[in-house]
């Protein structure tokens, strides 16, 4: 607050604006900006989607937007910018928002577009890839250590994992209910107690090269290949504590012990290694690369095929796609 510097919060909905506002926001007021609505369905990364938002049922921003002008006009934020983020990729499809009293001033943010520019840092196999994606090519997961959902291209990596859980049964230290099958798990084969119907499925697993049988924080185990799971050890051994807490690993920034007091989780995996993975994958094996590690975008990536801006290959300047945006598509 000293320096004057203005802040833009980032929410996903009306309610979480209030409960900032009324927790911190209101003590610097004037230095408020503008307030980011990122659509939680619709924005590329990690979105705000909470636990009684359906994340296959994208709900209408209008309405939602519309309710975060009514909470903000209550704290007496009339002219204070709402910036849309999320979804925003030819601004005549916004033209009902713009210049509509019921929604005030609004500013509309573009975050996947400008990944295909010249300028653009990401590796050139990942703009290549950007121009071949089809509509559902890039959807919400929750894989993430983070815990939140996030929005990325469906790729071998994001196979992977989900695949990981699919190989998943239940299991018990003692028999327990229908948990009575004695399974051995490890290089020593500590006995755990299976369901008799997963046994058949962990036997299939295991023929196909699935053999390494991970424990989740579920009670669960998860089948992957020794290779795998070398990977998964080595990963959360490396962990640097770049989360406050971590699903991948069990590290947390709270002392005395330094742990989230849950057992590391191999459903998920290292964001900082995978992040820096994407964006300086380069060389001639760069599109495998980018094919097996995390690649954010916003769910409308896909236009970047169906726009007729980007026929035969073509990568904009950033500053002919400002020229372009401002044409109103």
């Amino acid at each position: 607050m000293r320096f004057g510097v203005h802040y833009y919060p980032i929410v996903s909905s009306a309610r979480a604006f209030n409960a900032l506002w009324k927790r911190s926001y209101n003590k610097a007021a004037d230095l408020l900006g503008g307030v980011v609505y990122e659509d939680p369905w619709r924005a590329g990364g990690h979105n705000g989607l909470s636990n009684t938002e359906d994340p296959l049922n994208p709900e209408d921003p209008y309405p939602r937007v519309l309710a975060l002008r009514q909470t903000m006009r209550g704290f007496g934020l009339h002219e204070t910018p709402i910036i849309m983020a999320g979804g925003v990729w030819w601004l005549e499809e916004w033209q009902d928002w713009i210049d509509n009293p019921e929604l005030g001033p609004i500013v509309f943010q573009f975050g996947t577009r400008p990944l295909l520019t010249r300028e653009s840092p990401i590796p050139q196999a990942w703009k290549e890839r950007l121009m071949t994606l089809k509509k559902g090519d890039v959807h919400l997961n929750r894989f993430s250590p983070t815990g939140f959902y996030s929005s990325a291209v469906n790729n071998s990596f994001l196979r992977d994992l989900q695949a990981r859980s699919e190989r998943q049964v239940a299991f018990s230290t003692e028999p327990l209910g229908v948990l009575t099958v004695p399974y051995g798990v490890g290089a020593r084969k500590r006995q755990v107690f299976l369901a008799a119907e997963d046994l058949a499925h962990v036997q299939e697993w295991e023929s196909q090269g699935f053999v390494e049988a991970m424990r989740t924080p579920d009670s669960t185990l998860i089948f992957v290949t020794p290779d795998s799971a070398r990977e998964i050890l080595a990963d959360q051994a490396d962990c640097m504590g770049c989360l406050s807490e971590c699903r991948f690993s069990n590290w947390s920034q709270r002392a005395p012990d330094y742990s989230n007091g849950h057992k590391a989780d191999p459903r998920s995996f290292c964001i900082q290694k995978t992040l820096q993975a994407a964006a300086h994958a380069s060389g001639p094996d760069q599109d495998k690369v980018l094919d097996n590690t995390l690649m954010f975008g916003g769910t409308n990536a896909w236009r970047f095929a169906a726009d007729p801006f980007y026929s035969n290959g073509f990568v904009p300047t950033v500053g002919q796609l400002v020229e372009r945006i401002l044409t109103g598509r």
